[in-house]
């Protein structure tokens, strides 16, 4: 009796699918400026913040089936030394990968995140000239929420050298409590959105180094102040390879739109304008074994503003830089400029942000790492203020990692 039932043991474990799974931890000291929404003490202009996350990345497959998971919960100590208040952040990502022959794969999607903000008012970069809610009468525990649920598709078509692939989502993203009526001078608070998003987008291989490309994009949102704006873009594109590190890719297109103001005596009006989107993929010669990855990319594209919630026109160039090393060693940078072009009231906005990540494994063993980040923004807004607006943060942090299986 114990053969059958050892056999039987053997058969149930190896039943269960593979699984590989990514544990991590980090401690992040953060130095920023205060947020937009967040009220400091009066001359303050750099506050500190301390950040503990674990995080579980884990894979489930099979012959036909691939299912990710990913969960991150955040729990911050914001303002340490002058009015400590507690953050905690959810955040969750899972994907359900089906394969139904083999040029045919089903996708479903799913991501969410929640976290309370206890903030006393949404006052925003204006400062005290402007009014504001008084403290007794303000919020002071602020729910947001980003979700986001899709299905769609990876499929050949029965064609060779095609790949087509589209998703159909319901995205909300927002706070809880939003506010209902249209922005100020001064508020700094995003007005809910909710709205559902198409993308498709295709790939084929013309010749060996000619691809020709697809972009069809399309949502309409509705805010939580009552405005709602649609828009579609389709853009096709050819993409070249001069060699195996570089190639170029140039997108042009169309989009239209329509925008439905708040009011209910205000007639809903068209919008239109072209499209073109530009980018280098280039190796730069630094570093004698591990070269630096480049991209440069300018963008004529339409912008859904979320302050104003106006469709308007807008330019943006820009440079990402990638460098990897041994043992998950990796520096990655972003520098993007973009200028709204209109002749209405955002025809002075303007923003510049700069972005970099470093990671390095520690010398003490292979689960540790050394993380640091930083963020820059120059932003000119119409609602924010009539100055520019500048914010910043660095965090240094300790990694611990530990991986069953390389995801």
């Amino acid at each position: 009796m114990a053969l059958p039932a050892l056999a039987l043991g053997w058969l149930l474990v190896a039943s269960v699918p593979p699984i590989k799974y990514k544990l991590s931890a980090r401690l992040d000291s953060v130095v920023r400026t205060p947020l937009l929404t967040e009220l400091a003490p009066a001359g303050t202009k750099v506050v500190t913040d301390l950040m503990v996350a674990p995080r579980l990345d884990s894979v489930m497959y099979t012959n036909r089936l691939e299912w990710k998971l990913s969960y991150e919960p955040q729990f911050w100590m914001r303002q340490t030394g002058v009015r400590p208040t507690f953050e905690s952040l959810q955040s969750v990502f899972t994907q359900l990968e089906y394969s139904l022959r083999r040029d045919f794969r089903f996708l479903a999607i799913h991501t969410t995140t929640f976290g309370t903000f206890p903030l006393d008012t949404f006052q925003g970069a204006g400062g005290s000239a402007l009014p504001v809610a008084p403290i007794e009468e303000a919020s002071t525990g602020s729910s947001y929420t980003y979700t986001e649920t899709a299905v769609g598709f990876v499929s050949s078509l029965g064609i060779k050298r095609l790949n087509v692939a589209g998703t159909l989502g319901w995205v909300v993203n927002g706070l809880l409590d939003p506010p209902v009526r249209p922005v100020k001078r001064g508020d700094a608070a995003y007005p809910q959105q909710r709205y559902p998003e198409l993308r498709v987008q295709s790939f084929y291989g013309a010749t060996r180094r000619d691809y020709f490309t697809m972009l069809l994009y399309g949502r309409d949102v509705s805010f939580s102040t009552g405005n709602r704006d649609a828009m579609l873009q389709f853009a096709p594109g050819i993409q070249h390879q001069f060699t195996n590190l570089v190639d170029v890719s140039v997108e042009p297109g169309f989009a239209v739109g329509r925008v439905y103001p708040r009011r209910p005596d205000q007639a809903p009006f068209a919008f239109s304008m072209p499209t073109l989107d530009i980018a280098l993929n280039t190796p730069v010669p630094i570093g004698h074994h591990w070269p630096v990855k480049a991209k440069v990319r300018a963008r004529y594209l339409p912008y859904m503003d979320p302050l104003t919630t106006q469709l308007i026109p807008r330019g943006e160039t820009g440079v990402e830089f990638k460098w990897e090393g041994r043992r998950e060693a990796k520096v990655t940078g972003k520098l993007f400029y973009s200028h709204a072009l209109t002749s209405g009231v955002h025809r002075y906005d303007d923003e510049t942000k700069a972005e970099w990540d470093a990671l390095f494994p520690l010398p003490l063993g292979r689960h540790l790492f050394l993380q640091t980040k930083g963020q820059f923004r120059w932003t000119h807004h119409v609602v924010l203020s009539t100055d520019a607006v500048v914010q910043w943060s660095t965090s240094v942090g300790l990694v611990v990692r530990y991986d069953r299986g390389r995801l």
